[in-house]
């Protein structure tokens, strides 16, 4: 594939990452409701499929860049990068489709782990003390988010493959 056919491929998938967001294609895990099943992250993990991984780390800054310019919280837009680009990452690194999905879901729930520390412990104490209230303990409230992370792995990265299947049968796509 040819680099201007990525970077207009790269360029819809972002601004579809972008609507979805704007029309709140999303519903909460029932578990923790703040943290929500966003449809946005299929586009720009398609521009990583399609194009390559660094057209889906592009994809993925754009829609982090949107979502902070339609007003989001910044720190809550990273969240959502800080999920989706090693979910990327993660999944260039093998060649067999079921490495590069279980190694891509694998990197997403040690970054977001991580990154909860941060959230719960350094930035937002307080809001500690609220899921506390709904998780029970901060193991629970810890495996409940790493279980989000890997539903939400699995079905972005499963919806986003049979699209791409989807899509190789009925245009011939050119290399990568």
């Amino acid at each position: 594939m040819r680099s201007t056919l990525k970077i207009s491929v790269t360029a819809l998938f972002a601004s579809l990452a972008i609507a979805s967001s704007i029309l709140r294609l999303e519903f909460p895990f029932p578990v923790l409701p703040w943290l929500k099943f966003d449809l946005a992250e299929i586009p720009a993990m398609l521009a990583c499929m399609m194009c390559g991984l660094s057209y889906g780390l592009l994809a993925e800054t754009i829609h982090f860049l949107g979502l902070v310019a339609r007003g989001s919280h910044a720190l809550n837009a990273f969240m959502k990068f800080s999920a989706v680009a090693p979910m990327m990452l993660g999944y260039a690194f093998f060649t067999k489709t079921l490495l590069k999905a279980a190694s891509g879901i694998a990197l997403r729930v040690a970054v977001t782990t991580a990154m909860n520390y941060l959230y719960f412990y350094v930035l937002y104490p307080s809001f500690l003390e609220y899921a506390l209230k709904l998780a029970g303990t901060v193991e629970l409230l810890f495996g409940y988010t790493a279980m989000f992370n890997i539903i939400h792995g699995i079905f972005t990265i499963g919806v986003s493959l049979l699209i791409v299947r989807e899509v190789e049968k009925r245009i011939k796509m050119p290399a990568k």
